[in-house]
């Protein structure tokens, strides 16, 4: 069907309603890397996040831009009303300045 709706070719968008099973995947993701690396609940996030760029250069991804993604996802998600897909889009700026 030329120009028209597409939709049924299309996988249905995830809502955020499922935010509950979005949560306990990243909980498990958590987890696992805590189990190998033994890094406690107080710095567990942030160190995957510093492992996670690592990974980033080894696969030859800029690891700043994929955060500054990921940042605008959860905004959108996080900012999502009631039955909405998603929320408003973000402009995300990351600024690092060394100490």
């Amino acid at each position: 069907m030329e120009g028209g709706d597409r939709s049924g070719d299309m996988p249905p968008l995830v809502s955020m309603m499922d935010k509950a099973d979005h949560i306990a995947w990243a909980a498990e993701a958590v987890a696992v890397f805590q189990e190998h690396c033994r890094t406690g609940d107080e710095h567990a996030i942030a160190d995957l996040i510093c492992d996670l760029g690592h990974l980033s250069e080894e696969r030859g991804l800029d690891f700043l831009s994929e955060v500054k993604r990921g940042i605008g996802h959860w905004y959108a998600e996080h900012h999502a009303g009631d039955g909405e897909v998603l929320g408003p889009d973000a402009a995300v700026e990351i600024i690092i300045k060394p100490k």
